[in-house]
């Protein structure tokens, strides 16, 4: 299969942090990108966001794909995505520009030397990787980071981060149950457990 690549957007409230992500995306890997899946949901979704994702339909016509998640909560709009992956590779990003798109072509561009990996961006490995981040929530993150790669055997700094770039056969291959935010601690750790290659990335928060 051609090197391609679907990406998932959950959208609740966003708008033009929508519309900013893509557009920074299409500058550099627009040729690269398939579809973007924005995941909506029909109960939670603002009228704001549809409002954009109409606007954005006209601008990148076949590229911008609605999937109504129909599983509730992060987890379960994840879930919903992965099934309407079509191409050689899927990402895992946010709609809110916590994950930063710009350095969105540095995961591709890793990706497309080593095809069969999985590449995770660590915040934790760059001085700037936090930035205007809670101090207390900084610390617990660390804690739980040291303590899930010992618990886990593995020498990944950051297992949360939902900014990830798969291949699609691995990712439809295992069974995600999780419907709230741990999903991106599980759709990591179930990985490492089976023995999949992961590499991680610099990137900041």
């Amino acid at each position: 299969m051609k090197y391609s690549i679907d990406i998932f957007l959950p959208v609740l409230d966003e708008t033009f942090s929508l519309e900013k992500t893509i557009f920074l995306i299409e500058k550099k890997s627009s040729k690269f990108v398939n579809k973007y899946l924005i995941t909506v949901s029909k109960k939670k979704t603002s009228l704001k966001s549809f409002e954009t994702i109409k606007i954005l339909k006209k601008k990148y016509k076949d590229k911008i794909k609605v999937v109504f998640q129909k599983k509730p909560f992060l987890g379960g709009a994840l879930i919903t995505a992965i099934k309407h992956v079509r191409s050689s590779h899927f990402v895992i990003m946010a709609s809110d520009l916590e994950t930063n798109p710009n350095f969105f072509h540095k995961l591709r561009a890793s990706s497309q030397k080593n095809k069969e990996k999985i590449f995770v961006a660590t915040r934790w490995k760059d001085k700037n990787g936090f930035q205007d981040y809670n101090f207390i929530k900084l610390c617990l993150n660390k804690i739980f980071q040291l303590l899930f790669s010992i618990l886990f055997r593995t020498k990944l700094s950051d297992l949360t981060f939902g900014y990830r770039i798969y291949p699609s056969n691995l990712i439809k291959k295992i069974k995600l149950v999780e419907l709230k935010h741990p999903i991106l601690f599980e759709s990591i750790i179930i990985p490492i457990k089976l023995g999949y290659r992961v590499d991680e990335l610099n990137c900041n928060w």
